[in-house]
């Protein structure tokens, strides 16, 4: 009997490993999401000698190895550590910072974003205070673009709007100079700690203007903004000569990444960028990369499903959803999302989706622009229920029954 799911409670980082099935997996954040090709090389090295040779891109633009051991763990940060990545201790943990994809590369991105972001990250590095901060907490530097304003969503985020910038925090946004960004947004940060107790702004949005208060701001309220815009596809070529491909799953063997690596060393900068997308973007490339394991097609259909780990690495679910979902990518309609769900913890995609499948006991329960979590609206699904679904336009997903014809108990 597959075990119930359990929350673990933190979140992993190069110091702090956490238990899985299939060994101790550790997060290794990249500085702005950025290695050089060496540094990649490296890591796909140390994936291997260290752990199982699984590496997955996570949805912050962390890398994330598998099938370490506690003996082995220690010695995978310290070869991070010698060739410039992490730090001697957790303090890489609290450099939380999401930035814009295309941040110092594509024309359209406010030029402020990447300084911002360097300063910001410089800040974060020395202030052992806010140590104490949750462990998913994150800031943000949205400079819109090819990528536009709203895409990046952190607890604190400091966003370019209409040729000036902002700090948006929760519910509430203030004005303010670019150079003065970084210590406004560590200034909200300690404000949290004294007024926001564990409860995230990101999740919890009247706490910004509580934390701006604090601060003695005057912050205005963010209720006019609309619905956040569509990210687009970051597949293929991009503005500012890059070339972007993703991980099928956000998942690699450490080869793959390592082939990549080399190939980046030899063509363009010699760059591998991270971006919150699960997206790989190779600076100074304007052709795909002759390697294998990535798509590079935008219109691939492996790009409209995401998974979590399964029965591979997790003891929450006895089934292959990874290898379902790429099963199944062929027939999800363009323009449709598919989650495929070990358990309703919904690891991979915690937000809502078009489609989310949470594999159970019976098969697959289906739930329609919902979370894993969410009822579902019809349960006991096996693959070819899946597809007929999937072939129907999904239409009947709004149909309370079971596959058997069972209605679903409320």
């Amino acid at each position: 009997m597959t075990p119930p799911p359990t929350v673990r409670g933190w979140c992993p980082g190069l110091h702090t490993p956490m238990e899985a099935a299939d060994g101790w997996l550790v997060r290794v954040r990249p500085p702005l999401g950025q290695l050089t090709a060496t540094q990649a090389d490296m890591i796909a090295r140390a994936a291997t000698h260290f752990g199982n040779g699984r590496i997955e891109l996570t949805s912050r633009g962390n890398l994330q190895l598998r099938g370490l051991s506690p003996e082995t763990a220690p010695h995978f940060a310290q070869a991070l550590h010698a060739c410039g990545l992490g730090g001697e201790d957790a303090s890489e943990r609290r450099r939380a910072i999401l930035l814009s994809p295309l941040a110092g590369l594509d024309p359209a991105c406010d030029s402020h974003t990447l300084p911002i972001a360097r300063a910001l990250d410089a800040h974060l590095a020395t202030a052992d205070h806010l140590s104490a901060l949750p462990a998913k907490f994150v800031m943000g530097v949205d400079g819109g673009g090819y990528v536009p304003t709203g895409t990046i969503r952190a607890d604190i985020t400091a966003r370019a709007h209409d040729g000036k910038w902002q700090v948006a925090c929760g519910d509430a946004r203030s004005d303010c100079a670019p150079d003065a960004i970084p210590a406004l947004m560590l200034r909200l940060a300690e404000a949290f700690m004294q007024v926001g107790g564990n409860s995230r702004p990101l999740h919890h949005r009247g706490i910004g203007m509580a934390m701006f208060a604090h601060l003695g701001i005057v912050a205005r309220s963010r209720d006019d903004d609309g619905p956040a815009p569509a990210c687009p596809t970051l597949v293929g070529t991009l503005p500012g000569r890059c070339y972007a491909v993703v991980p099928p799953l956000g998942r690699m063997a450490a080869a793959d990444l390592s082939r990549l690596a080399r190939w980046c060393a030899s063509h363009g900068a010699g760059l591998l960028r991270m971006t919150p997308g699960r997206t790989i973007i190779l600076p100074g490339q304007v052709r795909a990369p002759d390697v294998t394991g990535f798509v590079t097609d935008p219109h691939d259909p492996r790009l409209r499903v995401v998974a979590c780990i399964g029965r591979q690495g997790c003891a929450c679910t006895g089934a292959d959803v990874g290898a379902d979902a790429l099963a199944l990518a062929p027939d999800v309609p363009v323009g449709v999302r598919l989650h495929v769900s070990g358990c309703p913890k919904g690891c991979a995609n915690p937000g809502r989706c078009d489609l989310t499948l949470v594999a159970a006991a019976t098969g697959y329960d289906l739930c329609r622009n919902a979370r894993a979590a969410d009822t579902p609206t019809l349960r006991g699904l096996d693959m070819v229920g899946v597809r007929a679904l999937l072939h129907e336009g999904h239409a009947s997903a709004d149909t309370p029954q079971h596959q058997n014809g069972e209605k679903t108990p409320a």
